[in-house]
């Protein structure tokens, strides 16, 4: 009896869940390159619905600089990370600057949007229906997710919405030289993993997408976030709320568990010092309609720049609805760090960003805009900007990482003294 007790034990025993080992892979993914021609940069990743891992970035033909030659560009994992395709190139708009990339996928169709700014000045998209493989032509959406007066902003009467005055002096000139003598940019889209399909409440199934744009406001032009939707799987899309955060950038959105819009952004101006500004947060419960709730969080210390939020959805996992949140944790600049832009850092918040934790280093060293997705085993795939080890350039290149909560979890934590 003793011992049929002791089999029935040990039968328990083994067949007991035990918790997955800690795990952290990385890999250069988009490697520097001589003179940083090509430059790869803004990276967006998503888990495509074929479980393919899909890294899509900007591929900036001609350097460094925010105009130029800027194709889009894409590199596949079927295997969670650990090898990779070849770079495919899915937006080629000839010498045009296709930039902000933003993804959102429709999980009831399948279909991969990829937004973007047709030459820094109009909304547009490519979509896939087949995880990645192939992409439409580009869509343009402008007209429908702005306001006309916006396309003004900062025009003389005599200028046409592409600022133009003289089109023949223009085509001899530079697109830099184009860019800063005729238009200011006025627009922006996310960028990263940022648009989100609504899976709660009355407009479940929405996509909804971040932008921003410029107001003018008597003397002054404040930048603020806004939004734009399609409540019919993309066939046509309309703006949404207009003026969610003021001073508000670049920023992704998340849906809580209850099913509560969050916008994190990029803050344009600090309250407190210009060397220490806070993430600056919105909340929609509405399906993005209003937002009525805004706020610095004084928890999230950072310099302007992207950062990155991803609720981790996986019900198997006693962590399902942790909110995730990463960007280069550096509150000040230093003398070694001149853009101040370093310490790449995850954290994690259980009650629906109230309240953050110290989080964990992914990598001390200069880094800059980063983006997560979930993957089908749980574990959650990276990409970010980073540079060498001694170098102050955030743009070297561009690399991936796998981690799982377990070793996200584990000590030791990034010290943090905001």
């Amino acid at each position: 009896m003793q011992t049929s007790r002791l089999a029935f034990l040990l039968l328990l025993i083994l067949a007991a869940p035990l918790g997955a080992a800690p795990l952290f892979e990385t890999m250069e993914l988009f490697p520097s390159t001589p003179d940083n021609k090509p430059n790869y940069r803004i990276p967006s990743i998503i888990r495509a619905p074929n479980n393919d891992i899909l890294a899509i970035v900007e591929r900036r033909n001609h350097g460094i600089g925010d105009v130029g030659d800027i194709d889009i560009v894409m590199r596949r994992s079927a295997d969670r990370g650990r090898t990779w395709s070849e770079i495919q190139t899915i937006v080629d708009d000839g010498t045009n600057t296709s930039t902000d990339i933003t993804t959102c996928i429709d999980c009831e169709t399948g279909r991969i949007f990829v937004f973007f700014l047709r030459d820094k000045k109009k909304y547009a998209y490519v979509a896939s229906d087949d995880s990645g493989k192939n992409w439409t032509g580009i869509v343009m959406i402008h007209d429908s997710v702005t306001k006309p007066e916006w396309d003004r902003l900062g025009l003389k009467p005599d200028q046409d919405v592409d600022g133009s005055t003289d089109p023949e002096s223009d085509k001899k000139a530079s697109k830099v030289v184009q860019w800063k003598r005729n238009w200011i940019q006025r627009y922006g889209v996310g960028p990263g993993s940022a648009g989100i399909q609504l899976k709660h409440g009355p407009h479940k199934g929405r996509l909804l997408i971040p932008g921003r744009h410029m107001e003018q406001e008597g003397k002054s032009r404040p930048g603020y976030t806004h939004v734009f939707y399609s409540d019919d799987h993309g066939r046509t899309w309309q703006l949404g709320a207009t003026k969610i955060i003021k001073y508000g950038n670049e920023n992704q959105l998340v849906e809580l568990p209850d099913g509560t819009i969050m916008m994190n952004a990029r803050n344009v101006y600090s309250r407190s010092a210009p060397d220490n500004a806070r993430r600056l947060v919105a909340l929609s419960r509405d399906g993005g309609m209003t937002w009525p709730t805004v706020w610095h969080d004084e928890a999230l210390v950072s310099l302007p720049c992207h950062a990155a939020t991803l609720l981790y959805d996986y019900p198997a996992s006693p962590d399902n609805g942790v909110l995730l949140f990463a960007n280069p944790a550096s509150p000040f600049r230093q003398k070694e760090h001149p853009y101040g832009r370093y310490n790449m850092t995850v954290r994690w918040s259980r009650d629906n960003g109230n309240t953050w934790s110290a989080g964990r280093m992914i990598y001390p060293h200069t880094s800059s805009y980063n983006d997560m997705t979930m993957l089908d085993d749980g574990t959650i795939a990276m990409i970010y900007e980073r540079g060498d080890k001694d170098s102050v350039k955030y743009w070297d290149s561009l690399h991936f990482v796998r981690f799982n909560l377990e070793w996200l979890f584990a000590p030791p934590h990034a010290p943090w003294n905001p």
